[in-house]
């Protein structure tokens, strides 16, 4: 998991500048591209579920209405 963040203006400490806020931008942000690359696996998983179950279905759904259609002609 990220890391405990610590709030930017502590009380009774030193004043917060521009810098010390630009750290705690990149701080945060390298945080949150770690969690979302934790979550890419996940995503991939799914993904590939998600192509297995679309190639198994559309082909179902075609020779279903082939077969409905051949059977109103008839």
């Amino acid at each position: 998991m990220s890391p405990r963040l610590e709030p930017i203006n502590r009380i009774g400490g030193e004043p917060t500048t521009t810098a010390l806020t630009a750290q705690r931008l990149r701080v945060v942000a390298i945080a949150r591209a770690e969690e979302a690359l934790a979550e890419l696996p996940k995503l991939a998983r799914r993904f590939a579920t998600l192509l297995l179950v679309l190639s198994i279905a559309i082909p179902v759904v075609v020779v279903l209405l082939v077969v409905l259609l051949w059977q109103l002609v008839l």
